[in-house]
């Protein structure tokens, strides 16, 4: 949604796109108020209204695609907000030329030349991809199903493969710290949390050297909803703080509840700086692909990968049904810990930093010092299996 603006005449004025109508041509609403809450709330209303009536052909008494959609969104009322808010943007702007088609003249030619005109259509960012599609339709054969019985079998486009280059962790570690966002981001490297995740952490959601995920945090309409649900069950989870990041939350701002208290934009335009300047093409939700990838390489039990990165299932990574802590679970920590550790040792090869000497200390404590070969220890453990 655009940013109100304050005129010469002392109101605030923004320009709405609503979508385009059946011709293709794009609709835009003018909305003036005396404040620039009321006139982010008129826009709202606006945006939720949609495209003007009068440009919509009017078929009377004839229950429109469109109108199983809303009736379908108003079934999924109980989803989550970003869920909905999606929803509604689909309902919005995908298959302009399908929405306002009576649905007793729906014909499986007719739904299919819709996919195909809708392959084409040109977003705000160019043509949309394939994936928007997919789920453009998903919503809509929902509806048609849900509201009318109705299956359609059609041919969606197909979804590229995309081959993204990942940086070295290590070097994606060296260039992070002691910016801006080095705490978010390193939660999201090291202990692979995302975005959401991150900005729902309290201060009193640290217990001695753990932390649990009790919340997340989503934009909705570029607005901050706090949800006490994550994505899946396995999202809420805990994890153990590395010394050197239970320091830095401790010298972290305390005046907010939150320990990471920015903004989505704010993150991403620093860490986006950060790529930037290294020539990375990668965005913040890919620092949990190179957690991922880590753990992949350290050989990490895949039960245990699934634990630590919140995946409930072996396709997105079984099940958890064991408790959290067991002995096997804090030996796959200490070895991911170590490997962060030793990063740190390799980007502050003198110990000039105030942080690195307490982690030191409490590595010596554990026996786990990342300067020291790790082989023997973990081979001589004695309960390799």
């Amino acid at each position: 949604m655009a940013k109100p603006k304050l005129t010469a005449s002392g109101k605030w004025h923004l320009t709405l796109y609503l979508g385009r109508d059946k011709d293709g041509k794009e609709i835009y609403k003018s909305i003036t108020a005396d404040t620039e809450k009321e006139c982010r709330q008129k826009a709202r209303k606006a945006k939720k209204v949609g495209l003007p009536a009068e440009r919509r052909p009017e078929f009377v008494d004839l229950p429109r695609v469109s109108d199983a959609v809303d009736k379908y969104i108003d079934l999924c009322a109980v989803l989550s907000p970003t869920t909905v808010s999606g929803y509604e943007k689909i309902r919005r702007t995908a298959f302009p030329h399908l929405m306002d088609v009576p649905i007793c003249e729906l014909t499986p030619d007719l739904i299919q030349q819709a996919i195909n005109t809708e392959a084409y259509r040109e977003g705000r960012r160019g043509r949309i991809s394939a994936s928007t599609v997919s789920n453009e339709w998903g919503l809509i054969s929902s509806a048609l199903y849900k509201c009318h019985g109705l299956k359609f079998d059609v041919r969606l486009p197909k979804k590229p493969k995309h081959l993204k280059d990942y940086p070295d962790p290590l070097e994606v570690m060296r260039a992070i710290i002691g910016t801006k966002v080095e705490l978010p981001c390193l939660l999201a490297l090291w202990l692979s949390f995302s975005m959401s995740e991150i900005r729902g952490l309290k201060f009193s959601d640290i217990r001695g050297d753990t932390i649990t995920i009790n919340r997340v945090i989503v934009d909705v309409d570029n607005c901050p909803v706090i949800k006490d649900t994550a994505k899946t069950s396995a999202r809420i989870r805990r994890h153990r703080l590395p010394p050197y990041l239970l320091q830095l939350i401790e010298e972290a701002d305390h005046s907010s509840d939150f320990i990471v208290p920015h903004n989505w934009a704010y993150i991403s335009y620093h860490f986006g700086k950060v790529c930037e300047a290294n020539g990375w093409e990668i965005t913040f939700h890919d620092l949990r692909h190179l957690n991922a990838s880590v753990m992949l390489a350290l050989n990490v039990p895949e039960k245990y990968a699934m634990e630590r990165g919140g995946w409930s299932t072996p396709h997105t990574m079984r099940t958890v049904y064991q408790h959290t802590f067991s002995r096997e679970r804090t030996r796959i920590d200490d070895r991911i810990d170590r490997y962060f550790d030793t990063a740190l040792h390799k980007i502050h090869k003198k110990p000039h930093n105030s942080r690195l000497k307490p982690l030191e200390n409490a590595m010596e404590v554990r026996g786990s010092n990342p300067l020291r070969s790790t082989k023997n220890e973990e081979d001589g453990n004695g309960d390799n299996r």
